[in-house]
């Protein structure tokens, strides 16, 4: 084998492997989806410690394929690693990249009562997906933490044409703005429409639209909030039941997700995981601008039509969602020492296709650099002449 062979296939062999090493580092980046229907399967994936479950009260309602577990969540930037996903739509469609402003699947199925109660009176809700159970709690508290998404961001915000969710437990949404008594909703979290302009809770928003100037996340949704806790304090004894429910409103075009963090339902508060392994196209979330602040948090969809009068409605806290900025690594790799003079009298020259052992009979990796240091030279040196 010559030199400039030897050259050739290091170069080629090089190249392939610096090539599978980042396209494995690409596809870790991005949301990972296993679509399932089983209820017992979404329920025990989220199932923390101090809740004991009814088996015989676990019911999934929904479309084939509208739910399932995840993963990489976190690389995806949505700040939860891994848990259920539970959509208008296609579970799977929540994968990156985001190549779609109007995401959609038409699941043809209706919507659900509790969750016509949160929208306009005028509306109705379609495609409707719901995991409901009965339980007890050890401690008399329940916490669970969530993301909702949805691919009406930013096109639809405020507007009274927004998809619906909510977590009812006896019949009371829990799924609440923190500190507050309002529904997480499009028109409570938003970077306002156009992006910085009437917006709400835009602290708790992040713009994935391509429409905006996305996408800046591995995720399909154009727009989804921070981790929330969702919580009930002090609840009696004996069981409570609650449903997870979302659904399309006013009609079954775009679709909406909401993820659920595996082992939060507890009865114990889990902190969410920071977001601590951002992606390359990942941003800062909307910035606020003087016209950030709403007028007042009285949106279309912000008051139920009706308040359940079983439990009293607790309120959610907030929940931190730190993401620490990747600490960089140092270069540990020292410069290559010089193992002999570096100015020697004279430099030996070598044609650079004198053949040379084959490959596999080098020994060291060191032998064959310092021969392909001498062909070099041997070049430049006849260059020269």
């Amino acid at each position: 084998m010559t030199i400039s062979k030897l050259i050739k296939k290091f170069s080629m062999t090089f190249a392939g492997t610096a090539f599978v090493a980042l396209s494995a580092a690409t596809v870790a980046q991005a949301i990972s989806i296993t679509p399932t229907s089983n209820g017992n399967e979404l329920l025990y994936e989220i199932l923390g410690s101090g809740i004991t479950i009814a088996t015989d009260s676990i019911n999934y309602t929904g479309a084939s394929g509208a739910s399932g577990t995840f993963t990489n969540g976190l690389s995806s930037g949505i700040g939860i690693d891994t848990g259920i996903i539970i959509t208008t739509g296609k579970a799977i469609d929540a994968q990156a990249p985001n190549d779609s402003d109007k995401k959609t699947t038409d699941n043809k199925l209706p919507g659900d009562s509790d969750l016509d109660g949160l929208i306009p009176e005028d509306q109705t809700t379609f495609d409707a997906t719901i995991l409901e159970f009965d339980f007890q709690t050890e401690g008399g508290n329940i916490f669970f933490n969530y993301v909702f998404a949805s691919e009406e961001y930013v096109e639809w915000t405020n507007s009274k044409f927004n998809d619906v969710f909510g977590f009812f437990l006896n019949g009371t949404n829990i799924a609440l703005i923190p500190g507050t008594s309002t529904p997480v909703a499009i028109n409570t979290v938003n970077g306002g429409k156009p992006l910085g302009t009437d917006a709400s809770n835009p602290e708790f928003f992040n713009n994935n639209d391509p429409s905006e100037g996305g996408p800046f996340f591995d995720l399909e949704y154009d727009g989804f909030t921070n981790v929330f806790t969702a919580q009930a304090l002090g609840l009696s004894a004996g069981t409570h039941k609650i449903r997870l429910a979302i659904a399309d409103a006013g009609d079954a075009f775009l679709d909406s997700a909401v993820f659920i963090e595996a082992k939060s339902f507890s009865d114990s508060l889990k902190e969410p995981e920071p977001k601590s392994q951002s992606t390359p196209n990942s941003q800062p979330k909307s910035q606020s601008t003087p016209n950030s602040q709403p007028k007042s948090q009285s949106t279309p969809n912000s008051q139920p039509k009706s308040q359940p009068t079983s439990d009293p409605q607790p309120k959610s806290q907030p929940t931190p969602n730190s993401q620490p900025k990747s600490q960089p690594t140092p270069n540990s790799q020292p410069k290559s020492q010089p193992t002999s003079d570096p100015q020697p009298k004279s430099q030996p020259t070598l044609e650079p296709d004198t053949p040379i052992k084959d490959a596999q009979d080098i020994p060291e990796p060191s032998v064959v650099i310092g021969l392909l240091a001498v062909g070099f030279a041997g070049l430049s040196s006849k260059k020269n002449q």
